[in-house]
């Protein structure tokens, strides 16, 4: 297996924390107070996010959104493998977009901190419309170049970073303490729903015009532009003007370092992007080696994943703000890591679409119950700079890829996978031993 062609290729000290400005800092409490715990619950209704028109509004955008980023990826993608036909240049292209994603993560935070949420989802929309735009016209009049493929790829990569944590904040801002998981939840259903259909057809489109896909972009991504400016402006906490935006990202830092709760969720957060969430690389061995499948039967592993996502995103939607939300993260992690090690081991297909859709599941709610904690519990100034942090940690996974490749390659796809998998399990043990705060939350 080590030799196998496919494998090869898978490839401060502390210090003071500055006051917080006299308006709006305290953290929103969940209905059931601070801890998320216990308290008064109100039940709601599935959809009771869309009762909201900015809701709504943002719901229509993320899913544009979506779309385009499948289709700006899918396309490039393509495109540099018809220029080039170098596996090393696709995975070049790959590695520029993904570490200014982590570099740039916590200026995109502060930036979200600092100016209306609103006009920078309606300006990094607007330049990614205009980026694919010229992409389309650069390839339809066949003037593209590699050297093209480098420069659309950073300046998508900086678009996706900068909109990320204001778009994420405004779901807060727009939601009450009680409706914050269901919209949560139902966002993500919206991104789910471009990472069923965004794949195959843009790939559709790319099969007839490659060109054709990046107009689909541009339109994709001024429909997202549209909604955000239909969505009204919402006050943001006081900011003090003239502060170095450096001294103010480490102070961001600073704080998530000072509160034991954030720092175990953006734990949480960070441990399946960087030995579970990984093993998607590896879907096309285990349809072919494992399966003794093609394309058809990755397209369907990989879609039940998807497919039970939205599931269990419109369970925890209709649930609402449940109680004990520590207990639905750690043990919905758990039931992650146990359900891909279960599957490593599978050799029947239509037992291994019941496990990875059960998967989706489990990982999609305690993902979006981690994210209403994150949101409820850090501090309303500090909330771009905390969900870019929170970002950061789901953008780690082409490091856990490296880490995963070797295991691979050591010791075969499956039990590759499954070593990995179990490390990211003994850490949520830790958590739930050492994570007090989350535990009882």
């Amino acid at each position: 297996m080590a030799n196998d062609p496919l494998i090869r290729r898978a490839i401060a000290p502390p210090a003071s924390i500055p006051a917080p400005p006299p308006v709006d800092v305290t953290p929103v409490a969940a209905a059931g107070g601070p801890e998320g715990g216990g308290g008064g619950h109100r039940e709601i209704g599935t959809f009771e996010s869309f009762k909201s028109r900015d809701f709504r509004l943002l719901w229509a955008g993320t899913s544009a959104l979506g779309f385009s980023q499948w289709g700006q990826q899918i396309g490039l993608n393509w495109l540099v493998y018809v220029l080039t036909d170098s596996a090393v240049e696709l995975g070049k292209v790959a590695f520029f977009g993904g570490i200014l994603s982590l570099v740039l993560g916590p200026f995109a935070g502060l930036l979200a901190d600092r100016y209306p949420r609103r006009a920078i989802m309606i300006g990094t929309s607007a330049v990614g419309s205009l980026q694919a735009a010229i992409l389309a016209g650069l390839v339809l009049t066949d003037a593209v170049q590699v050297w093209h493929c480098y420069v659309f790829a950073i300046v998508s990569s900086i678009m996706n970073t900068a909109t990320g944590p204001a778009q994420q904040a405004y779901v807060h801002d727009i939601s009450e303490p009680e409706t914050l998981t269901n919209a949560i939840a139902l966002n993500s259903v919206a991104q789910n729903v471009s990472r069923i259909i965004g794949p195959p057809l843009t790939g559709v489109i790319v099969a007839w015009n490659v060109g054709a896909a990046f107009i689909m972009v541009a339109g994709m991504r001024g429909i997202s532009m549209l909604t955000a400016m239909a969505l009204r402006s919402r006050k943001q906490a006081a900011r003090e003007r003239g502060v170095n935006p450096l001294v103010e990202v480490f102070d961001g830092f600073r704080y998530l370092a000072s509160e034991d709760r954030l720092r175990w969720l953006l734990a949480m957060n960070a441990l399946p992007s960087l030995f579970v969430i990984p093993y998607l690389s590896f879907m096309p061995i285990f349809a072919k080696q494992v399966f003794h499948g093609g394309s058809r039967e990755y397209g369907w592993l990989v879609s039940m994943l998807a497919i039970g996502s939205i599931i269990g995103l419109l369970s925890l939607a209709r649930a609402g703000d449940v109680r004990h939300k520590g207990r639905y993260l750690l043990g919905g992690e758990i039931m992650y890591v146990v359900l891909v090690v279960s599957f490593t081991r599978m050799d029947v297909f239509l037992a291994a679409l019941a496990c990875l859709a059960t998967a989706g599941l489990f990982h999609s709610v305690a993902r979006a119950v981690n994210t209403s904690m994150f949101q409820t519990n850090v501090r309303s100034d500090m909330r771009g700079r905390g969900m870019a942090a929170f970002n950061m940690g789901s953008g780690l996974t082409p490091i856990g890829t490296i880490f995963m490749t070797f295991l691979v390659t050591r010791f075969g796809v499956q039990d590759g996978v499954m070593l990995s998998q179990l490390v990211c399990g003994v850490g949520v043990v830790l958590v739930m031993i050492f994570g007090r705060s989350v535990r009882q939350s």
